[in-house]
């Protein structure tokens, strides 16, 4: 897969047409899953390949109409490890900024066009962009009669009689429904992060922990306790994961902290894919040691117990 990061590419991409979709596709969920399938299908038939422009930061949060800077479902890394896993052929993402934002839609357009030579653009029903967002579907069907593509709305996935949105993966997210998430998402909700040193709290009490730097920007569901698979390299192995502040210790930075079953090589400095699978419990302050160390026995036995008959999923 190809990454651009800047338009135009430090490079000319030796591309002469496209199949090109525009979107924020934060958390890649089903909706987006369909797209992208459906997106590779039309490119296969023209026998070009598929394009895709995003944008980070969000422009909600540039534009100020959002305050809210941690609730990413995919960082940057994150999401172009997705969308290679699903098979796009071009991705660009593109840094957003208060003066970009002021780029007039057919200013942006042809430097798309240039670009990627796209025989068709793909995009959201409420879709629209460029200087005081002039840039609708309605405009763009014009625009594209002159410079040569075609425009394809795309339906949204309906899920339970509800869109199928971020927004919506965001609320189940903030209550630790990871089980809705994965349903809406089509996969398992992941992070990635690189395994730092710790308090080694855990390795006293018999219970080491693999502690994971997560990005800040990244969404975490509700504190609590979780079962999981952790990735390490090739090889998949059932864990359980804490994530909160650790009350019992008078903590107040928040962690995610990985105890893995049947492990002993050290890892520090890897980086690790962990996916989340159910919520076991909320987080909790216990009494002392003792307590703490019969509950993490139980939560042990119980994320052993789901993980054993979990179904074996996809990564994506």
């Amino acid at each position: 897969m190809q990454i651009i990061r800047q338009l135009p590419p430090a490079q000319p991409l030796a591309v002469n047409a496209s199949v090109l979709t525009i979107g924020s596709y934060d958390g890649i969920h089903r909706g987006h899953k369909r797209i992208i399938s459906e997106l590779k299908q039309a490119a296969a038939q023209y026998g070009v390949p598929t394009a895709m422009v995003t944008f980070y930061p969000r422009p909600k949060v540039v534009l100020g109409r959002t305050k809210i800077t941690t609730d990413y479902l995919t960082t940057v890394p994150e999401k172009l490890w997705l969308l290679e896993k699903l098979g796009l052929d071009i991705v660009a993402i593109l840094p957003f900024s208060v003066e970009f934002a002021q780029t007039p839609a057919e200013i942006f357009i042809r430097q798309l066009v240039d670009t990627f030579h796209p025989r068709e653009l793909w995009v959201g029903p409420n879709f629209k962009l460029g200087k005081g967002r002039a840039g609708d579907i309605p405009s763009l069907r014009e625009m594209g009669e002159v410079l040569g593509f075609r425009v394809n709305v795309i339906d949204e996935e309906i899920d339970g009689g509800e869109i199928i949105s971020s927004t919506r993966i965001r609320a189940a997210m903030g209550t630790g429904n990871v089980r809705e998430v994965t349903r809406l998402l089509g996969s398992y909700p992941f992070l990635q992060g690189t395994v730092l040193h710790g308090a080694q709290r855990g390795r006293t009490i018999g219970f080491p922990t693999a502690n994971i730097a997560v990005p800040p920007e990244k969404l975490l569901p509700a504190n609590g306790v979780y079962a999981v698979w952790i990735h390490i390299g090739n090889k998949r192995y059932p864990a359980v994961a804490n994530i909160g502040v650790r009350p019992t210790f008078d903590e107040t930075e928040r962690t995610v902290e990985v105890h893995i079953f049947d492990f002993s090589e050290m890892i520090y400095g890897q980086t690790v894919h962990v996916e989340l699978v159910e919520r076991l419990r909320a987080e909790q302050k216990f009494s002392g040691i003792d307590e703490l160390m019969a509950q993490i026995h139980r939560d042990a036995a119980q994320a052993r117990k789901i993980l054993a008959a979990e179904p074996l999923r996809q990564s994506v």
